[in-house]
């Protein structure tokens, strides 16, 4: 018996065979040599305000992970950057978002911009105990970070237009 099918069945099979040809992409799970800092995260913008643990891991200027979470293991923000690639899931709110990390979207563009100024704080030598950054666009971000043994403790970053505000904390 001869078996006819549909146009919907044939749109269903192909879009299964795309998808199926479609992959995530896998980030780099840090390892001992990546910088990791461990601390607290105050974040403010207009609309809200949190409080939370942070771990921040980077390799070189190129990879950069974020994770920020309260409570004991509730995930607020997983922020991911290898290149040009990068991925934010906020597991609390259920969104997720992939793609161009040199163009995210409006929401994510200061989480993001932090890869840039965790990189400049780690490319500081000598025996400076303070520093003040700002971002190559002018006026997008403005930070300062205070340094014990060339690491930073305290880091505040502004981003005057969207009116967000960081404040980390890291522990020795």
């Amino acid at each position: 018996m001869r078996r006819i099918f549909t146009a919907h069945t044939l749109c269903f099979i192909a879009a299964c065979l795309f998808l199926a040809g479609c992959s995530t992409y896998q980030f780099v799970t840090p390892t001992a040599n990546w910088q990791t800092l461990v601390g607290q995260l105050l974040y403010s913008s207009p609309k809200r305000t949190i409080i939370g643990e942070t771990v921040v891991t980077r390799m070189n200027d190129d990879q950069f992970q974020l994770d920020f979470m309260t409570g004991p293991g509730l995930s607020i923000l997983k922020l991911r950057k290898d290149g040009a690639r990068g991925r934010a899931e906020a597991a609390f709110a259920r969104v997720s978002w992939q793609g161009n990390a040199d163009h995210p979207p409006g929401p994510l563009k200061s989480w993001l911009a932090l890869h840039q100024i965790f990189t400049a704080i780690a490319a500081l030598h000598g025996p400076a105990t303070h520093a003040e950054l700002h971002s190559e666009k002018q006026g997008f971000w403005t930070a300062t970070a205070q340094l014990v043994d060339g690491k930073p403790v305290e880091v505040k970053i502004e981003f005057p237009a969207s009116k967000e505000r960081f404040f980390f904390h890291f522990g020795r």
